[in-house]
């Protein structure tokens, strides 16, 4: 699965000049607060093409993480759940 749903997405993203960013181990898009901090708005519908866009995987994210046996703000996650590698594997 692509993370891009239409190329004006694409372009913009790969190029880094909107504030819409993607977080690959939530499976979320995002449009970013200019406030220095990391946090930002989900956006449900891309706002180019339109098209709806991917459920947020977030909720799940936390609940694997400690069904297997670790806490979110841990360091020795392992590697697959920094990325979105934790959830592309279940759905090839």
């Amino acid at each position: 699965m692509s993370m891009y749903c239409c190329e004006e997405m694409k372009t913009h993203l790969s190029n880094g000049e909107v504030a819409i960013s993607y977080v690959a181990k939530f499976r979320e898009y995002g449009i970013k607060y200019l406030d220095g901090g990391t946090s930002f708005q989900q956006i449900l519908y891309c706002p180019w093409c339109g098209e709806k866009l991917p459920e947020s995987l977030r909720d799940q994210w936390f609940d694997e993480i400690r069904e297997s046996g670790y806490e979110p703000e841990q360091e020795n996650i392992p590697d697959e759940y920094k990325t979105d590698k934790w959830w592309s594997m279940k759905h090839r």
